[in-house]
C-alpha cells in the first residue's frame, strides 16, 4: 500500500512507513487521535480488533474507533478454526461429541477466544493448549500431531500451506467474516450458528473485525475535504491492474472494502449493549 497509494493522491506525495509497537496497535490508535497532526499526512494502519477491545477491555484506550475517519480496506481479514483432515471432529457439530485440541498463543488472541466461545455457546469440547508463540508454530505443532487445529488468519494458510489445503490435509471448520470469503463457499459461518437474535448480535460483533482487516485510517478530526481525497485515492489503487498485478504476484488476496462501510461496522461495534459485553468478556476470561 505504501508503494502505490501516493500515487492516486493529489502532489503523488511519497508514503513513508512509521512502526509503533504497543499493545496491538493501542499505541498507534492513542497517538493518532491525541497528537498527531490532523490534516491527512499521518494515517494508520492497525489491528483489526481495535473496536471489539475498545469495547471489552477499555484499560488504557484513548480513542474512539467509531469515530476514526476511516479510508479503506485493501483486505478483509477471515479467520478461521482449521484442523487437521484426520483430526476426531472436522465439524462444529463433531466437536461436539468429540474432544479436540487446538493451539493458542493467549487469552486476548482469537486462537483463545473463538474455541472459547463455541465451547461456552455451542457445547464443542474444544481443549485449549496454550504456549504458543506464533501462527507458523501452532502450524507445525498440528503437523507433528502435538494438536490437532488452530484459529488464525485465512491468509496465513493461504500463503503458506495451499496445496495441503487442497489436498484434505486441512479442514477449515468455520469461518470467521460477516459474509463467506470468495475461497469458502461450503465453510460455515459463526454468524450462522446464531439460534436468536441475541447470539447473533454477539457474533457479529465477534466477526465485525474482518471487515476492519488491513484497513487505512485517518485521525478523527481530518478534514472531510481531505477524507474524500484520501477516499477517492484509495478506491483508485485498489482498483488498478498494475496494483492488483502486483499483489497477486506476492501472493496478498486484495478483498476490499470502502471506508464508509468500515465507518458503519466500527460504529456498530463499539455500541454493542452492556449485558452482551459482559457476557462475551466473562466467556473470553474462562
Amino acid at each position: 500500500m505504501a508503494e502505490f497509494i501516493g500515487n492516486y493522491m493529489p502532489g503523488k506525495p511519497n508514503a513513508i512507513v512509521q512502526n509503533m509497537p504497543g499493545g496491538g496497535g493501542v499505541r498507534a490508535a492513542n497517538y493518532l487521535t491525541n497528537v498527531a497532526p490532523q490534516d491527512g499526512v499521518y494515517l494508520g494502519v492497525v489491528h483489526e480488533t481495535l473496536a471489539s477491545e475498545q469495547v471489552l477491555k477499555p484499560e488504557g484506550i484513548m480513542f474512539d474507533m467509531s469515530k476514526m475517519k476511516w479510508i479503506g480496506v485493501m483486505s478483509m481479514i477471515t479467520s478461521t478454526l482449521t484442523v487437521r483432515g484426520d483430526a476426531p471432529a472436522t465439524t462444529i457439530e463433531g466437536a461436539k461429541q468429540k474432544e479436540v485440541i487446538v493451539a493458542s498463543t493467549g487469552r486476548g488472541s482469537i486462537t483463545h477466544q473463538l474455541p472459547t466461545l463455541l465451547n461456552a455457546m455451542y457445547g464443542t469440547k474444544f481443549k485449549i493448549v496454550g504456549g504458543y508463540q506464533a501462527m507458523g508454530e501452532m502450524t507445525l505443532a498440528m503437523e507433528r500431531g502435538e494438536v490437532h487445529g488452530r484459529a488464525g488468519s485465512l491468509v496465513g494458510w493461504t500463503q503458506t500451506r495451499a496445496k495441503e489445503l487442497a489436498d484434505g490435509k486441512f479442514v477449515h471448520v468455520v469461518q470467521v467474516n460477516l459474509h463467506k470469503d470468495p475461497t469458502l463457499p461450503n465453510v460455515q459461518l459463526l454468524v450462522d450458528l446464531a439460534r436468536n437474535d441475541r447470539e447473533r448480535q454477539m457474533l457479529e460483533f465477534m466477526s465485525s473485525s474482518a471487515l476492519m482487516g488491513r484497513s487505512l485510517l485517518a485521525p478523527p478530526g481530518t478534514p472531510d475535504d481531505r477524507v474524500a481525497a484520501l477516499r477517492a485515492a484509495f478506491q483508485a489503487m485498489v482498483n488498478d491492474p498494475v496494483f492488483l498485478d502486483v499483489a497477486k504476484k506476492r501472493q496478498h488476496d486484495i478483498i476490499p472494502a470502502t471506508g464508509e462501510e468500515v465507518a458503519a461496522a466500527a460504529a456498530k461495534t463499539v455500541l454493542l449493549p452492556k449485558d452482551l459485553s459482559a457476557e462475551l468478556t466473562k466467556i473470553f476470561d474462562q
